[in-house]
C-alpha cells in the first residue's frame, strides 16, 4: 500500500491525483477534472480544507489536529449528487442485447462514480467530503408506475470491451451477467439494482465495481427480474463506503 508523504516546500504539479493514501504535514493540493482540493496547516492546532469546482462553488472545513493527518482519496458510489434520495441505480445501456429463451450472456458496462475523501484513524475512516467530476450527468429516474415505482439515480452508459475501459474520475467498470429463464426471447436495455450491495475497488485512477447477476423469470403468469450482487475477486484496493452497506441476497422487480 503506497502512502504519499507531503512535506513543507514540496512543489505540486497540476496532474490529476491518484486514488490512495496521503499523509499531510503542512500542505497538500489535489487536482481532479473540474475540482481542486487544498489542505494547509493554519497553526499548531489544525488544518484548513478547501474544495472548489469549475462552477465556483467552494466548500471550507477545519480539521483540528496537532500532528500530521492521513487521508484516503477513493471512488464511492454515485448516490450523493445532487442529493442522496435513493440507494438504487438505473443503468440504461447504449445498445440493446437480445437474449433468446434459455440463454445467458455476460458483458461489461461503465457505471458512474463519485469521489470521497476520508480522514484515516488507527481503527476506522471518517467520511469527510465527497464530490462528482461530472455533475451534468447526475439525474434521477423512476422505474415503474408513478405511485409505486422505484426512484433511482439514472445514467446512460456504454457497453465496453475490457475491465480497464473506465473513464478516470467519472466512471468504473462493472460486469453484468444476464440469464433468460422466460419462454420467449427478450431485449435487454437496462439494469436496475441497489448499488449499496456493491463495493468498489481501485488501482491508481482505474476503478471496478462488484458484478451484477440479473435473471429473467416467470411465476405463474407474472414475468419478473431477480438481481443479486457477485463479489469481485481482485487484488485492487477496496474503497471505504460513504453510505451504509447493504446485503440483499436477491431482489425481485416487475419486468417492463
Amino acid at each position: 500500500m503506497e502512502i504519499v508523504q507531503i512535506s513543507k516546500g514540496m512543489e505540486q504539479t497540476k496532474e490529476f491525483a491518484k486514488y490512495g493514501f496521503y499523509e499531510v504535514e503542512e500542505n497538500l493540493e489535489l487536482f481532479f477534472p473540474s475540482v481542486e482540493v487544498r489542505i494547509s496547516r493554519d497553526d499548531e492546532k489544525g488544518f484548513s480544507y478547501l474544495r472548489k469546482d469549475a462552477e465556483g462553488n467552494v466548500i471550507e472545513k477545519i480539521i483540528p489536529s496537532k500532528s500530521k493527518i492521513k487521508l484516503e482519496v477513493a471512488p464511492i458510489r454515485p448516490l450523493n449528487y445532487p442529493a442522496h434520495r435513493t440507494s438504487f441505480v438505473y443503468l440504461k445501456f447504449n445498445k440493446e442485447v437480445f437474449l433468446s429463451e434459455g440463454a445467458s450472456t455476460s458483458f461489461l458496462v461503465r457505471c458512474p462514480i463519485e469521489i470521497g475523501i476520508f480522514l484515516v484513524h488507527d481503527t476506522h475512516k471518517d467520511s469527510m467530503d465527497w464530490f462528482t467530476c461530472d455533475p451534468s450527468n447526475s439525474r434521477f429516474g423512476l422505474y415503474g408506475a408513478p405511485d409505486t415505482g422505484k426512484l433511482c439515480k439514472y445514467y446512460k452508459v456504454p457497453i465496453v470491451k475490457n475491465e480497464l475501459d473506465s473513464h478516470p474520475y467519472h466512471s468504473c467498470v462493472m460486469r453484468v451477467n444476464f440469464e433468460n429463464l422466460l419462454e420467449r426471447g427478450y431485449s435487454i436495455t437496462k439494469a436496475i439494482f441497489p448499488i449499496t450491495d456493491h463495493f468498489l475497488y481501485y488501482k491508481e485512477d482505474r476503478v471496478q465495481l462488484d458484478s451484477l447477476k440479473v435473471t429473467l423469470k416467470k411465476r405463474v403468469a407474472v414475468e419478473y427480474v431477480e438481481t443479486a450482487e457477485l463479489r469481485l475477486q481482485t487484488d485492487w484496493i477496496k474503497s471505504p463506503s460513504w453510505e451504509k452497506d447493504t446485503e440483499t441476497p436477491s431482489m425481485e422487480m416487475g419486468l417492463e
